[in-house]
């Protein structure tokens, strides 16, 4: 069978012809809950009956799998059964010998759907009981031989604003490009994210454009961003932009513990590419090294904003945002107290670095 890009996977569906086992998953969740909804819907309908459909939880057993799947169908032309978020790397190596095995001999009637609308197999708690290799490659091996398997990942931003401009028409709201791109610039690539921003915008706009100026009143900055933010408040000495920047965090009860790792993220991506280019490296090179897959471009702009510190100013940094986490994990002091005065501390950092 094969490994579908989404046009392909959407030819199938619209053919009928259905295979009897399918694996969707990848980074783009909100993409993966849309095709495997299409699946469903396909398979058995939208308002299917409890006999012909059945979706089961990560931790189902897979004896419990199997025998959902050898049930008949009822009232449809297909049995489909949806298994969510079911880690295929913690399966012990006998059960996944015995779900492979399973593949082989599947029934005519069977619609299979292992999906992953939440689970990312990149976590460090995705991890075989066993220790043996990867059993998700091997399950996507073993799936392509009989059925289908659909990889869903980040889209690019030009894509991505096409995505946006087409939700608001649906809408009945017009967005250009370019502001589509703004939008993106402040929330990210999350297509769910993006999705529920759109739905908001259009709500606000009520059939009429999308302008800037309404951008920039309603949208809701990312964690990413603000911290993004932060740090070039840091680099510029903006005490108050700083300090704003984090509040509004705060009041969108974003975790310490969130913010503390988004910010750290970022001098790491500065430190990794100061170091890289006093080694005569490139953002290519560094990407590969530390698998930053698509996000290449966080090193790119990572670059540009090492060069406002010295290597030492950033080690400095990143111990000093090493520290207020183990206190944050470590004590009972007040979360914010900490990160406001982490945030002192970097502020100071930065212009002892300017001053040397």
């Amino acid at each position: 069978m094969a490994k579908l890009t989404e046009q392909d996977f959407r030819k199938e569906l619209s053919s009928g012809n259905l295979k009897n086992i399918y694996f969707i998953y990848g980074e783009e969740k909100y993409l993966v809950k849309k095709y495997t909804s299409s699946l469903i819907n396909k398979a058995v309908g939208k308002n299917p009956s409890e006999f012909d459909f059945q979706k089961l939880s990560s931790n189902t057993s897979l004896e419990d799998i199997i025998a959902s799947s050898e049930q008949l169908p009822v009232f449809s032309k297909y049995k489909c059964v949806c298994v969510n978020d079911y880690d295929i790397n913690t399966m012990s190596e006998s059960d996944y010998k015995d779900l492979e095995k399973y593949l082989t001999d599947l029934p005519e009637n069977l619609v299979l759907i292992f999906s992953q609308p939440t689970l990312n197999e990149n976590s460090k708690n995705s991890q075989s009981k066993d220790k043996k290799p990867n059993k998700t490659k091997r399950f996507v091996s073993a799936v392509e031989k009989y059925g289908t398997v659909l990889e869903l990942q980040k889209k690019g931003d030009i894509a991505l604003e096409k995505q946006l401009v087409s939700w608001a028409e649906k809408n009945g709201c017009t967005l250009t490009q370019i502001n589509a791109s703004k939008i993106i610039a402040m929330c990210g690539n999350d297509m769910t994210a993006l999705k529920n921003e759109i739905d908001k915008l259009s709500a606000f706009a009520d059939n009429s454009e999308i302008t800037e100026e309404i951008i920039k009143k309603l949208v809701t900055k990312n964690t990413e961003i603000r911290v993004f933010e932060i740090s070039n408040c840091i680099s510029s000495n903006d005490f108050n932009g700083a300090y704003k920047n984090l509040h509004q965090l705060f009041e969108q009860n974003e975790k310490p513990e969130m913010i503390l790792s988004a910010l750290s993220s970022t001098f790491v991506d500065m430190y990794r590419m100061r170091v890289a280019s006093e080694s005569g490296k490139t953002a290519s090179d560094v990407a590969k090294d530390f698998k930053y897959r698509n996000r290449e471009f966080v090193l790119k702009t990572a670059n540009n904003n090492a060069r406002r510190y010295s290597t030492q100013t950033l080690r400095r940094i990143l111990d000093t945002i090493l520290q207020t986490d183990i206190k944050l994990k470590s004590t009972r002091s007040d979360a914010q107290i900490l990160l406001e005065t982490l945030i002192s501390k970097l502020l100071i950092i930065v212009r002892e670095g300017m001053s040397a």
